[in-house]
């Protein structure tokens, strides 16, 4: 390599640090021209082709620099995280095994590896990977926070906190560990030194945006204006619009409409047990209904309900973004709904190739994606009032509710006795069975104010681990009271689960994120849930969940009111009793668990967006009287 080229090089890769992108690759083709058979030369146009998003030709370069120079490792690694990210796992994995044999102490070898046994679900040997790596390179903090990924997707909360605990000190507070740092700590519900980091969170401080991951936002970020900002930026690095497939057709007048559902969550889980009654309910004769599932293949009862409802099922978890964008188009789909969003194993940027002429978001993730290849997002004018519409960059397909239930929920025939489940006799149950990481310190200080009012009553909590159980007990203890008052549940099978709510007394929601499916589940178990909304999208779900059940009493105006209105259900049980009594009698006859009238209106929407569409007209709020 001559000292010009070698130069060119260099500064090539300074411009590449610096994120200017175009100017890096003119050096690059520059350095090309002096010296066409430069490996290296052909690696660099290949990282850079990679920070671009174009990985088809990043692929490529990275391969014409191992056929120049076999012995290339460091583009054998890059080649892997091509692989990765066109969903072609068994090559990747191949291809860092040859970097690893060709350079067997280059860390970041063991770090994407590690990265790609997390895709494969191969968690632990993940663990093993990013072990492997540190080894070779102590002060590795990326390798540290990816370790914290995978020991958190265990359920090893402990070891995963203390591996972020270090990515941390090692990483400067960078936005990419902060974000999966707080959410762990979050979960654990161990709050302590994450304050001032929360507040600035909450004012959308952060200088990397691009860095943090949205999801994270939902449960410590109460401004829906906030989470816009940092999720525009981050989709915008992560998941920019793609224009390699070209314009995507006009909508025909089919006879049937073609509705595509894509979640990786198609098994026993929250999103499919939300909307799995919507699937069986579709009109076979107005709309023909594809699923796209992009998750791991569990053959579990939801997944076998599913198979039977769609009309067609395709597993798309071994082709890439932009193939399934393609196969979205060859089938004519006219309408793609993201069930997903930005959240664990979804793909964005399936959208971002444009799979169908009209893209929605619904259900699985309670926050605008902030992209502009996302259309519509469904919502209700409780969720979204209209003020608050320029939060998000989607045009808001209204419903008369918002969320899809299903009725076929099987609640067990076991009666519990208090005495088994560990509750007192008389005592006013309090429940929550939340995620954790939707509590947080203020929601503790309402717990423990109507805690300390109702002087016979317990909280009943769902905990993670014994740490997180350690954690709200010391946190409890601190407000002033006692580990006697707070008892925690066990895991239960799904029906038992349900069965369990009728010994409680009342469900206490939590905010900023809401509960969704849990507090379904509570209602059509016969629980009132009590709430109060705020302004994000997930802080205000439960207040469109009880408006839907015809509860609007339980919706309370403010934090202060939650408390107030907690504190008067446990001291007069005749009122608590008269609201359970409102509840049996509506919860079939209101629309929250009404599922044929639900999809009637979702599909009143479908077709609305789709004759827009059709017409070319661009798409517009969505607001009409429904039948």
């Amino acid at each position: 390599m001559n000292k010009q080229v070698s130069y060119l090089l260099g500064l090539a890769v300074e411009y590449i640090k610096k994120n200017d992108l175009d100017g890096a690759g003119r050096l690059l083709k520059q350095a090309l021209k002096m010296e066409p058979k430069n490996s290296e030369t052909y690696r660099l146009l290949g990282v850079n082709c990679a920070f671009k998003k174009d990985l088809e030709e990043a692929l490529e370069m990275f391969s014409c620099a191992i056929k120049i120079q076999p012995n290339n490792w460091l583009a054998y690694s890059n080649r892997g995280n091509a692989l990765k990210d066109l969903n072609r796992l068994e090559e990747a994995l191949k291809s860092y095994d040859r970097a690893i044999a060709l350079q067997p102490s280059y860390a970041e070898a063991y770090n994407n590896k590690g990265n790609l046994f997390q895709e494969l679900n191969r968690l632990q040997e993940a663990v093993e990977s990013y072990d492997r790596a540190i080894a070779l390179q102590p002060g590795y903090a990326e390798a540290y926070s990816n370790a914290g990924n995978a020991l958190k997707k265990l359920n090893l909360l402990d070891l995963a906190l203390i591996a972020y605990e270090k990515a941390m000190e090692l990483g400067h507070g960078s936005e990419l560990i902060l974000g999966a740092y707080l959410s762990c700590k979050m979960q654990l519900c161990d709050w302590n030194g994450i304050a001032g980091k929360l507040i600035q969170i909450e004012s959308g401080n952060i200088e990397r945006m691009e860095l943090f991951y949205p999801f994270h936002l939902l449960a410590i970020c109460q401004s829906p204006y906030v989470i816009q900002k940092i999720t525009k930026e981050y989709m915008r690095s992560e998941h920019p619009i793609k224009f390699d497939l070209g314009e995507i057709a006009k909508l025909k007048n089919d006879k049937k409409i073609r509705l595509g559902y894509f979640s990786p969550d198609f098994r026993n889980h929250a999103v499919s047990f939300l909307i799995s009654g919507v699937i069986e309910s579709h009109d076979k004769n107005k709309f023909e209904i594809f699923a796209f599932s992009m998750g791991q293949n569990q053959d579990d009862e939801m997944r076998s309900r599913l198979k039977l409802a769609f009309d067609h099922f395709i597993d798309i978890s071994s082709k890439s973004d932009i193939e399934v964008a393609q196969l979205s188009r060859d089938l004519g789909i006219a309408i793609a709904i993201d069930l997903a969003g930005i959240t664990q194993d979804a793909r964005p940027s399936i959208f971002a190739y444009r799979a169908a002429p009209i893209q929605i978001g619904y259900i699985g993730y309670l926050s605008t994606m902030a992209a502009p290849y996302m259309d519509y997002i469904v919502a209700d004018n409780i969720i979204i009032p209209d003020k608050l519409q320029d939060a998000y960059t989607e045009k808001i397909i209204y419903l008369p509710s918002y969320q899809a239930n299903d009725p076929k929920r099987e609640i067990a025939n076991k009666t519990f006795s208090r005495e088994e489940l560990g509750l007192p006799p008389n005592a006013f149950v309090y429940c929550c069975f939340n995620n954790n990481f939707k509590i947080n310190p203020n929601i503790l200080d309402s717990w423990s104010l109507i805690l300390r009012a109702v002087a016979k009553s317990v909280l009943f909590l769902h905990a993670e681990n014994l740490t997180v159980r350690k954690n709200l007990v010391e946190e409890f203890s601190n407000r002033g009271i006692q580990s006697d008052r707070i008892i925690f549940a066990e895991r239960l099978p799904r029906n038992e689960y349900l069965a369990r709510y009728r010994m409680a007394d009342l469900f206490l929601d939590t905010s900023p994120y809401n509960a969704g499916t849990t507090a379904s589940d509570a209602l059509w178990a016969g629980l009132p849930v009590l709430t109060f909304a705020g302004k994000s999208f997930s802080s205000r779900v439960g207040a469109s969940i009880l408006n839907a059940i015809g509860l609007p009493e339980l919706v309370a105006a403010s934090q202060d009111d939650y408390e107030a209105l907690a504190i008067e259900f446990g001291e007069n049980m005749s009122k608590m009793n008269a609201v359970k009594e409102k509840l049996a009698a509506h919860r079939l006859a209101t629309p929250l668990f009404d599922v044929e009238q639900f999809t009637k209106n979702l599909e009143v929407a479908y077709i609305k967006v789709h004759e827009r569409s059709r017409l070319g007209l661009s798409p517009e709020h969505i607001h009409w009287e429904f039948p």
